[in-house]
């Protein structure tokens, strides 16, 4: 029976190596695949009030690289903190209006709020966060394709609006030509209108010193009356008086005929014009709305006034002058009829009176005539000067909406041009920039990157566990493999012919289990024994000649080769103070040659490391026999 368990002792010893290495990478072979990331239980709160919400939700289980459970804030909170679950994913009840928010003048940003218990598993957090952030990018890319096509269909319209403005320009243009030839007209008509005023101006002039020589007419004409009733009482006096009277009466005639003849004449020859004035004042004032327009359509109306009441002001100055004749006609009649004279008399002082307010009429009218006259010429000089003005602007719109018609028609095909570069923006935005990924010496699981180190491990531990049964025992139930055997050279050829068996079953048994997919199995099976022998001639050197002493260098070394030999995080990023003692680690070139070995051979790195482990070897076991040798010489 202790033959037996000796034997199961040695078998278990062997295969430590191969069950340190097997079970940890194949418990950690693919944590990051199906049917073991989509085991992490997170807790998902949607609180959002739109339908965005849910569409993350059911994105994040549709990966199927977490098992998310939708619960309440109250419930997600409770199970995060005793350690139900690894995480909260949390969305805002404003999650849909701040993505919609995109199309408003106010923009808010969308949050999901990611909440991980590190403490729980660190790790856990770490690759939950890595999902969270393809969901994020995800979603940005989603938006910002909707910001586009949004942004697109908007200047995709520019062509179509910049067609309705050259239509614009087009009527616009045509309404500018017909403004400019009404303005040409009106300038044309005004400049007649202002030339031939000057001259209407003049003929009120006229009457206005007619109107004064009426008046003066009168007076005379007055006096005469006056000198007839303070010498009615002499018939000479009286036939004096009256030959005044009718030479008076004479006088006022031709000038009556002459005033009367002119006033028709000027109101018949200007009337219209005046007239034909006002209308085309007012209509430009309608057309400018200008005060200067305005102020011309007033005075125009009031010379018009003014016509009329020099037309009213020739009735009494007629029918007093009718009078006045009839009178002194009544006197040369009869002369000695006293009576008839005094009646006379009294009909030539009433006719004298209506004269004289005519005249006074006709003075009024004659000078409120002129001055408005004057105030006419005076607006129609100014009115000529606008009108040209005004002309002249017309004419200079009209060129620039010309041009601005022929630019904006030259580019609406430009432009139409240009935004056919934006067809399929939407989408491209989606993913303006694709990472193309090509591996070099692709490793396919999480356990074949991390196979080299765990091998070097189960295989250094290999050659300590032999020691630590087989030369420790104080049983002594291995024979020359135990420490008081003085078979040294043997032992060491022993221990060396374990640990190549034990590597040996390792190789198999990973080949097998681990289902590794070899490029040169040759060169593998070769790395394994090299490397377990190596690290058996330094396990050997060590507790063989200063063993408690080597024991412990042996643990110690074996932790410093955990952290400083680069199998798992970069060399690069370990703690300052290991990175010295990387390239003196046995374990570094054992990695680095079963890195090769496992993926994709390079002969150059494969030679280089097996010559660094050969010498290792070679040296310390050379120097191990040596002192072996020495102590079997000493022995004896």
């Amino acid at each position: 029976m202790k033959d037996k368990f000796k034997y199961i002792v040695i078998l278990v010893v062997l295969l430590l190596p191969f069950i340190y290495s097997y079970f940890y990478l194949k418990a950690y072979w693919n944590p990051y695949g199906e049917g073991n990331i989509d085991n992490l239980p997170v807790a998902i709160v949607n609180n959002d009030t739109g339908n965005n919400g849910s569409k993350i939700v059911k994105k994040i289980k549709d990966s199927k690289k977490l098992k998310i459970t939708e619960l309440s804030e109250k419930e997600a909170t409770t199970g995060l903190n005793n350690g139900k679950y690894y995480a909260i994913i949390k969305i805002p009840k404003d999650f849909t209006s701040n993505i919609k928010s995109v199309k408003n003048k106010d923009k808010y940003h969308a949050t999901i709020v990611y909440s991980p218990n590190q403490k729980v598993n660190y790790l856990a957090s770490q690759i939950i966060n890595s999902v969270v952030n393809s969901v994020e990018q995800n979603l940005d890319n989603e938006i910002n394709s909707k910001i586009v096509k949004n942004l697109t269909n908007s200047i995709e319209k520019v062509p179509t609006k910049l067609e309705k403005i050259n239509n614009g320009f087009k009527t616009l243009k045509d309404g500018t030509k017909k403004l400019s030839d009404g303005s040409n007209t009106l300038s044309n008509g005004t400049n007649t209108l202002n030339t031939n005023y000057k001259k209407f101006n003049s003929g009120i002039l006229d009457i206005k010193n007619g109107a004064s020589e009426i008046s003066n007419a009168i007076n005379t004409l007055d006096s005469g009356i006056k000198q007839i009733e303070s010498s009615n009482s002499s018939i000479d006096e009286l036939i004096s008086g009256v030959n005044s009277l009718k030479h008076g009466s004479d006088e006022f005639s031709t000038s009556l005929e002459n005033y009367t003849n002119g006033v028709n004449g000027a109101i018949s020859s200007t009337k219209p014009i005046i007239e034909d004035l006002k209308t085309q004042a007012c209509n430009a004032y309608e057309l400018t709305g200008t005060d200067e327009y305005k102020n011309k359509c007033t005075n125009l109306t009031k010379l018009i006034m003014t016509y009329d009441v020099l037309l009213n002001s020739k009735e009494p100055l007629t029918n007093g002058n009718r009078r006045i004749n009839n009178g002194i006609t009544s006197i040369y009649s009869k002369e000695q009829d006293f009576r008839k004279l005094q009646d006379g008399l009294t009909s030539l002082k009433v006719g004298s009176g209506k004269i004289k307010t005519g005249a006074e009429k006709l003075t009024t009218g004659a000078d409120l005539l002129y001055y408005n006259s004057t105030q006419i010429e005076s607006a129609l000089g100014k009115l000529n000067s606008g009108a040209t003005t005004l002309n002249n602007g017309l004419f200079t719109l009209d060129k620039s909406v010309l041009s601005a018609k022929n630019e904006i028609s030259g580019n609406v095909n430009t432009t139409k041009k240009e935004l056919n570069k934006l067809n399929s923006l939407s989408n491209y935005s989606k993913e303006p920039v694709k990472v193309k990924r090509k591996e070099v010496n692709k490793i396919d699981s999480y356990g074949i990157a991390f196979s080299p180190l765990f091998l070097s491990i189960g295989l250094w531990i290999g050659c300590l566990m032999m020691f630590m049964v087989f030369y420790y025992d104080k049983k002594e139930r291995f024979g020359v493999l135990g420490n008081n055997s003085k078979e040294t050279f043997k032992q060491l050829l022993m221990y060396h012919g374990l640990i190549t068996l034990s590597a040996i079953i390792l190789g198999i048994l990973s080949q097998i289990l681990l289902n590794l997919q070899l490029p040169n199995v040759i060169l593998y099976y070769i790395s394994i024994i090299l490397i377990a022998n190596t690290f058996m001639s330094i396990t050997e050197l060590l507790i063989t000649n200063f063993n408690d002493i080597g024991k412990f260098i042996c643990l110690i070394l074996l932790i410093l080769q955990l952290a400083a030999a680069g199998g798992t995080f970069p060399i690069e990023t370990v703690t300052k103070g290991f990175r010295w003692l990387h390239n003196i680690l046995p374990m570094t070139y054992s990695i680095n040659l079963f890195r090769e070995v496992l993926v994709k051979i390079d002969s150059n790195l494969v030679i280089n490391n097996m010559l660094v482990l050969v010498i290792l070897f070679v040296t310390l076991s050379t120097i191990n026999i040596v002192i072996q040798l020495k102590k079997q010489t000493e022995s004896r």
